[in-house]
């Protein structure tokens, strides 16, 4: 995730340095576009640092056995957290930021070796993201995978409030879908923990891109592209499933064809897939009031995003009648249409910074008639020109990434 570049504030509690920064502005992962003055949500929940917000039985603990798992004394690696072994034998317990960060720092020194988060990373068992992890087991595709996770990352990560995040991946001109995985930490200050939280990310993004995608079609290869230097001892990386690593690149990138996100498998899993999403918006509903049904509106949409998506359709998979869905926004001061328009500006913006497709076939993808209404649009929402948006970030010069 990012520190935002408006506010200054860490936006993942992993990624914050040990003293925990407070939370954003209201930036979501992967995106600063909320800052648009079109933008209709408000910002997340204040959370103190010091409060009991993390689930002591999802993200810590996996990281605790991650630790042990790797010879840290458990003593030692719960030294001036807070924490003792009694603890995780009770239910529902809640732990502060601060605490969490000193689980981390703790980890980091007691564990210190070339590679530490990927093997972190690699040993994290899917059971401490709650129900949502075991989706990697019966998903029918990886894009259905990742859309579960970042919808039901809040349960483990209070601080993702406004969890349906913003685009991040896209789809470039050679037909692969690109994700972007060069998240500031916010702990630059200190090199160990910096390197940690980004090699754990890494191995845990690829495993899910490992175990989610579709193999069996025409070309299932994972790419990454890593921005430093090929390290003196490449072992750690070995264990990665990925077809191809390549270090000192431009950018920090996974990629995959479409055909390996988009296609569905698994047929046999579907009920099993359907049920632990239900069960993943059970315990989203009882645990995070924060949640305003308008973000819950803008997940569908975003969810299931087409270009000739509508009322009807969204109201079908949200299980309501439209008046019902009509009604309920309108009571948060929103409207169907305006959220549809700003995630329809949310996908053209992000291809357009990002992907190297044609204004055109942007404009496709996003529900427009055709590229000039798609810069009539850019201009009236982002206040700048498509060339504009594009130069921001060099489309054209990046070349290929694989």
């Amino acid at each position: 995730m990012l520190i935002c570049s408006h506010c200054g504030a860490s936006l993942d509690p992993v990624a914050a340095s040990w003293r925990p920064r407070p939370p954003c502005c209201g930036v979501l992962p992967g995106s600063h576009e909320h800052h648009n003055k079109n933008n209709l949500r408000e910002s997340p929940m204040d959370l103190d640092p010091n409060s009991g917000l993390v689930p002591l039985h999802r993200h810590p603990l996996g990281f605790i056995e991650a630790f042990c798992h790797l010879g840290a004394p458990l003593e030692r690696l719960l030294g001036g957290t807070g924490l003792s072994a009694p603890m995780f034998e009770m239910q529902e317990v809640m732990i502060s930021y601060r605490q969490f960060q000193r689980l981390l720092y703790n980890g980091i020194h007691l564990c210190q070796r070339p590679g530490l988060g990927l093997a972190v990373g690699m040993h994290f068992d899917w059971s401490y993201w709650g129900p949502v992890g075991y989706v990697v087991h019966c998903s029918p595709s990886l894009k259905h995978a990742g859309e579960a996770f970042r919808r039901y990352l809040v349960t483990a990560q209070p601080l993702f409030a406004e969890h349906a995040a913003q685009p991040n991946a896209y789809l470039d001109a050679d037909g692969r879908i690109v994700e972007p995985i060069d998240y500031m930490t916010g702990s630059d200050d200190d090199p160990l923990m910096r390197d940690f939280i980004r090699e754990w990310r890494l191995a845990i993004t690829l495993r899910i891109w490992d175990q989610c995608g579709n193999k069996s079609v025409a070309d299932p290869s994972l790419h990454v592209r890593l921005g430093f230097p090929e390290p003196a001892d490449r072992r750690p990386y070995e264990i990665l499933p990925c077809d191809s690593l390549t270090f000192g690149c431009q950018e920090y990138a996974i990629s995959a064809h479409m055909d390996y996100v988009f296609q569905r498998f698994r047929p046999f899993r579907k009920r099993a897939f359907e049920k632990l999403i239900r069960e993943c918006e059970r315990e989203l509903t009882h645990r995070v009031e924060a949640v305003t049904f308008t973000e819950r509106v803008f997940w569908h949409v975003r969810a299931y995003f087409r270009p000739d998506l509508d009322l009807n359709a969204v109201a079908r998979q949200m299980r309501l009648t439209p008046r019902s869905l009509t009604r309920r926004l309108a009571c948060e001061s929103a409207s169907f249409r305006k959220i549809l328009y700003e995630v329809r500006m949310e996908i053209a913006s992000h291809q357009l910074r990002h992907s190297s497709l044609d204004v055109d076939e942007v404009a496709a993808l996003a529900g427009f008639s055709c590229g000039s209404s798609l810069r009539r649009a850019v201009k009236g929402w982002a206040g700048m020109t498509v060339s504009e948006m594009r130069n921001q970030e060099g489309i054209g010069s990046r070349g290929n990434l694989t």
